[in-house]
């Protein structure tokens, strides 16, 4: 007997009542303020996603809502998984999943998302507000994914899933003039990244503003636009080139004990010069391999990082504005106040009143 495979209306159900964890169907405004997306709902679709889906913090939480927004999860005909999100985070919530051999392209319209592969730090998304970023990473064997996300961070991002066996089935690899399946294979959580193209920008919005269709012909809009967009990728990723910013497992290696020095010495008054010191390299070839590995600037990660436990010192300990601006290394509380809010979608007085 032929499988059947999910239609989309698990990502796109009827108006008005969220089903499974997804908002109602028809385009968005803005932010989709009055959908509550439940933890159970999330884990009853975690199996498109993967295997031995789990909430490890808070433990508190097993159906309560998580998310406020919309939450797409679908399986589609051709055997890509799409995973599209515009929602805000409403708890600093931890979660994991293992997830299967495959190629991921995740495209990141707004925010980001700080995650771990088999214990290796990952920070996906835009380094700057208004920007966006693509990339494709690969998983060459099954391995635990988690996500630590951010109270209040809206997200905006659109993930397509290739199951290891679909490049091979569709003998991709014969039509690969340009080397793009051989640049994203092989190595287990290589990753590449770049700035896309408006053309994949604007499927990516299609896909998260679906019109209002019947499910025959919105299960067809949907899977020509994921379609459309992996084109664009793998084209993109073609044309880029020999593989000069991925770097190789040793140098990967020395940029994790890099970032573990950044961790014990946030506190201190770093310099570029110093770090590189520390790295044994130059500062260009910090800076190339860092952004490489973990997909921003080294200062950027120390920015963040700081702002990080300044958020967690407001909401665990209720200090004032004034130390938190300190202990995320600013001078000036404006300054900072500016910051935390692009960094976490909220300013500092409301995340200390949270309760």
């Amino acid at each position: 007997m032929t499988e059947t495979r999910p239609h989309l209306r698990r990502a796109f159900p009827t108006p008005a009542p969220t089903v499974r964890g997804v908002a109602a169907e028809g385009a968005v405004s803005g932010e989709a303020a009055g959908h509550l997306v439940r933890c159970a709902d999330i884990a009853a679709l975690s199996h498109l996603a993967g295997t031995e889906f789990a909430v490890t913090s808070p433990r508190a939480i097993t159906d309560g809502a998580v998310l406020r927004g919309r939450y797409l999860m679908a399986s589609l005909r051709s055997g890509a998984v799409l995973h599209a999100t515009d929602a805000r985070d409403l708890h600093d919530l931890t979660s994991q999943v293992v997830h299967a051999e495959g190629v991921t392209l995740s495209l990141f319209l707004e925010g980001h998302a700080n995650v771990q592969l088999g214990g290796r730090p990952f920070r996906f998304g835009p380094a700057r507000p208004g920007e966006a970023e693509a990339a494709l990473l690969v998983r060459a064997e099954p391995d635990l994914f988690v996500r630590k996300g951010q109270r209040g961070l809206r997200v905006r991002k659109v993930n397509v899933t290739i199951p290891a066996d679909w490049l091979e089935q569709a003998q991709f690899e014969q039509m690969d003039r340009a080397g793009a399946v051989r640049r994203v294979s092989g190595e287990h959580l290589s990753s590449l990244r770049w700035r896309p193209s408006p053309r994949l920008l604007a499927m990516a919005e299609q896909v998260l503003a679906v019109p209002p269709y019947g499910t025959f012909l919105r299960d067809l809009y949907v899977e020509s636009r994921v379609m459309e967009m992996l084109f664009e990728a793998f084209s993109a990723v073609g044309d880029a080139g020999p593989p000069a910013e991925r770097p190789r497992p040793r140098l990967k290696q020395r940029m994790w004990q890099v970032q573990e020095y950044l961790e014990v010495h946030l506190c201190d008054s770093l310099t570029l010069d110093a770090v590189a010191q520390e790295a044994g390299m130059s500062v260009t070839s910090l800076q190339r391999a860092f952004r490489a590995t973990f997909g921003t600037t080294v200062f950027d990660y120390v920015r963040g990082r700081r702002l990080e436990r300044a958020r967690d010192a407001l909401l665990a300990e209720r200090i004032s504005v004034t130390e938190a601006a300190i202990i995320a290394g600013y001078t000036s509380a404006a300054n900072f106040s500016t910051a935390f809010k692009r960094a976490f979608g909220m300013p500092p007085k409301a995340a200390r009143s949270v309760r």
